[in-house]
């Protein structure tokens, strides 16, 4: 079932007067079952809680329809010179509007205007039972990214558990670092690799940082180059180029699979190491992203995997929407050795940054 859409959305601040509206959920076992608190009881303790902890909060928040508080949503800034970069997200919502996409609409609404209000603030988390599927999909499609599982994190009513921890980062500082970035390098495009740019592929093909997290060894002459050139890249069906000024400086390819696999593909890239930390890879990952689930539509999923100590490569994808889903254990031979390999992955529904 699509969810409805609610314009008549509002957060404001909970007063005590709305105690009665607090208490239909407060009193909701079924609301309180992955919080830290039992449900309540009485209309006192209710009250006590508004008077002590809602109203002396930094920020907490009513979720409302017609202004009427149908549940709450409180960021939890940390303190310290060490912790006060981060603030904690937590929300609750009466059963009755349960899969109606009115948490996931009360989320980006904080989200969107958090990093302003709280200016310090640089990261938003949130902490979620592992088995609170519900709440996970709500940080997800508001736009969260789902970093691990803290095992054994939390008690929450009587028992520890582990606990998913999803975060969204400033994305105005994000914003900031890619414009300027988008002036220095507006001249990125991406075109096929020919073997006239054999000079310009041999720079990295040649170079041990480059390939070092490669399945092959470096290159150490111009004729092995154009061979592969000519027997790899110019049959491959999606093998481009990254330029700068039409100039190669890097390749990125998609490998498609067959039968039953037709539904995922990989990405790979390389970068000529003078061009790392630049922000190019990214931005070249961004472009493939914005387009080959249009080029071809029988793609759901594009993954990712690298090396567990490619530390640069996983930033990349992260910074271009990829999700991080978990560690593949001696999953890739690589120099001889097997090794460990990050698995990230970008479906054709994720939304993009």
């Amino acid at each position: 079932m699509e969810e409805e859409s609610f314009t008549d959305i509002s957060l404001r601040p909970l007063d005590l007067l709305d105690i009665d509206a607090f208490m239909e959920w407060a009193v909701d076992d079924k609301v309180a079952h992955f919080c830290t608190w039992e449900p309540y009881t009485s209309k006192e303790d209710g009250i006590n809680f508004i008077r002590n902890i809602v109203l002396r909060h930094q920020w907490y928040r009513a979720i409302c329809i017609d202004n009427r508080p149908i549940g709450s949503i409180t960021v939890t800034p940390n303190s310290g010179s060490g912790d006060r970069c981060r603030g904690e997200l937590g929300y609750v919502l009466a059963f009755k509007y349960w899969g109606k996409g009115i948490g996931t609409q009360a989320v980006k609404m904080v989200a969107e205007t958090i990093f302003d209000e709280l200016p310090h603030l640089e990261r938003l988390e949130a902490l979620v039972d592992v088995e609170n599927l519900a709440s996970q999909r709500v940080l997800e499609k508001a736009g969260f990214k789902r970093e691990g599982v803290l095992r054994k994190y939390m008690i929450i009513k009587g028992s520890t558990r582990d606990m998913v921890i999803f975060i969204m980062e400033d994305l105005s500082l994000q914003s900031k670092v890619k414009e300027s970035r988008d002036d220095e390098f507006s001249n990125i495009t991406l075109r096929p690799l020919d073997l006239t740019d054999i000079d310009d592929f041999m720079v990295w093909a040649t170079d041990y940082k480059v390939t070092r997290f490669c399945s092959g060894e470096p290159y150490t002459s111009k004729e092995k180059g154009l061979e592969y050139i000519k027997n790899k890249v110019l049959p491959h069906p999606w093998y481009k180029a990254i330029c700068l000024d039409n100039r190669p400086i890097g390749t990125i390819s998609v490998t498609e699979n067959s039968g039953s696999e037709r539904c995922r593909s990989e990405l790979g890239y390389v970068l000529a190491s003078k061009y790392w930390g630049k922000g190019i890879a990214t931005r070249a990952v961004k472009m493939v992203a914005e387009t080959i689930f249009n080029e071809w539509p029988h793609l759901e999923r594009l993954e990712a995997l690298v090396d567990v100590e490619n530390v640069g490569s996983q930033k990349v994808l992260q910074k271009a929407g990829f999700l991080k889903e978990g560690v593949l254990r001696k999953y890739f031979i690589q120099m001889g050795k097997a090794r460990d390999m990050v698995m990230f992955s970008l479906l054709s529904t994720d939304p993009r940054i």
